[in-house]
């Protein structure tokens, strides 16, 4: 993808790896001293088009991304810190990176996701794909007017669970990318699938960021979605993994 090479996402997956690499372990990975990245990952400077092709190979040929993710998601000990997937601007941008070249092939108009947990992740993944964001809510305000309402069953409260929209912030036919940051089961998806029907939009795809069981398959076969669900990462005894 020719976008790809850009100094723009040169720089920000720069500053992406420095949530795991000190500037001497990018040095010593990128062929680059340590002030001109500095100077990159601070945006004074960006790269030229051949530097941040080289750059952006060297991340790719070592998986630097992934590693990163694996460093900054599970900490020191191993344990999983679900805030830094959540709330990390840094490791949000290379999630949203990843999730871009997944789905470089979808078309994208809104990123639509629930509960109001995901509003980071929605918001950067809606930059990458330039798109626009909706965050539904169990909460319904007066001054959304219109609403999209729908409802799903949660086996973890126990109760059903009612989820609004605005009518107006899902346009008639735009292509809706769904998104769940953390998940084992997927439930509330059937729920923003029925606002999007609703809206008489279209699904482009459902983004899980990191799958903690394989729970959402059930999810995704029953409400015959399947197809459209792509997982970045799944939680394992040894670590996470990356799917292709």
């Amino acid at each position: 993808m020719e976008a790809e090479e850009s100094s723009y996402i040169a720089a920000k997956l720069l500053c992406g790896l420095k949530e795991a690499f000190t500037f001497k372990e990018l040095e010593e990975l990128l062929g680059i001293p340590a002030q001109v990245l500095w100077r990159y990952t601070s945006f004074s400077h960006f790269p030229e088009r051949q530097t941040s092709r080289k750059i952006i190979e060297a991340i790719r040929s070592q998986s630097l991304v992934e590693k990163a993710l694996q460093r900054a998601l599970l900490g020191k000990q191993g344990v999983l810190e679900e805030w830094r997937l959540l709330f990390n601007p840094r490791v949000l941008d290379l999630v949203g990176y990843l999730a871009w070249r997944k789905l470089a092939d979808s078309e994208v108009d809104l990123v639509l996701t629930y509960p109001e947990r995901n509003a980071a992740v929605a918001a950067i993944l809606a930059g990458w794909f330039s798109a626009g964001v909706c965050v539904a809510s169990e909460r319904g305000r007066a001054s959304w007017g219109k609403l999209l309402s729908s409802q799903y069953i949660s086996s973890e409260r126990d109760e059903v669970v009612y989820v609004h929209a605005p009518r107006d912030a899902i346009e008639k036919d735009s292509k809706v990318l769904i998104v769940e940051s953390i998940t084992a089961n997927l439930e509330p998806l059937g729920a923003l699938l029925s606002l999007v029907e609703q809206a008489k939009a279209h699904l482009s795809a459902v983004l899980v960021v990191l799958a903690l069981s394989d729970g959402w398959v059930k999810t995704a076969e029953k409400l015959g979605v399947l197809d459209k669900v792509r997982v970045l990462m799944a939680k394992t005894p040894e670590g996470i993994r990356f799917l292709p």
